[in-house]
C-alpha cells in the first residue's frame, strides 16, 4: 500500500510485486501531472492491457485499488487488474468504502467489519486486522502487516 495524495488518496496491490511497483511508480508521475484519481487508474489500466502485461501473455497476475477524494470531495475508488476490466465506484454519503479481492474475501471482509463495527478507525482497524490474519490462513502470500491511512475530504 502507498499513500500518492497526503491524507487524500492511495494505490493498494496484490499480486506481481513488480507490476505493483511499475503502478505506483505511474501512480506517482501520473500524480505530479494533475492527474484525477480515475485518470490514473485508466492510465495504469490501459498500460496492463497491452499485450506484454496481460495474464495470457505472461501468468503473472496484478490487482491494485486506487481510492480517496476527487478534487470536489468524491469518495471514490477503482480496481484496475491485468486480469478483468477496471471497474470505478463512488460511494455515496454514509456508505463504507472497503475491499478484498475476490467474491469470498469479500463476504469474509464484510463479516469481520459487521462484528468488529466500522463505526470508528479503531473498529475498523481491528477487522483489518483480524481479516488478514484468518486470511492468511487460506490464502498464500497473504502480508499479514495492516497498513492504514486516514483519507479527508479537500473541501
Amino acid at each position: 500500500m502507498k499513500e500518492i495524495i497526503p491524507d487524500t488518496a492511495f494505490i493498494a496491490f496484490s499480486g506481481d510485486k513488480e507490476y505493483a511497483d511499475m503502478a505506483a511508480a505511474a501512480a506517482d508521475t501520473l500524480v505530479k501531472q494533475g492527474f484525477t484519481l480515475k485518470e490514473i487508474a485508466e492510465s495504469i489500466q490501459s498500460s496492463f492491457n497491452n499485450g506484454s502485461f496481460t495474464f495470457q501473455e505472461c501468468e503473472r497476475t496484478f490487482e491494485a485499488v486506487l481510492a480517496g477524494y476527487s478534487q470536489f470531495g468524491e469518495a471514490q475508488y477503482h480496481i484496475i487488474s491485468n486480469t478483468k476490466p477496471m471497474e470505478s465506484y463512488y460511494p455515496g454519503q454514509g456508505e463504507s468504502l472497503y475491499y478484498a479481492n475476490g467474491h469470498e474475501p469479500m463476504q469474509f471482509l464484510e463479516r469481520s467489519l459487521m462484528m468488529h463495527g466500522m463505526g470508528t478507525i479503531s473498529q475498523a482497524q481491528a477487522a483489518q486486522a483480524y481479516f488478514l490474519h484468518e486470511a492468511s490462513e487460506y490464502i498464500p502470500n497473504v502480508n499479514k502487516q495492516a497498513c492504514t491511512f486516514i483519507l479527508k475530504k479537500a473541501n
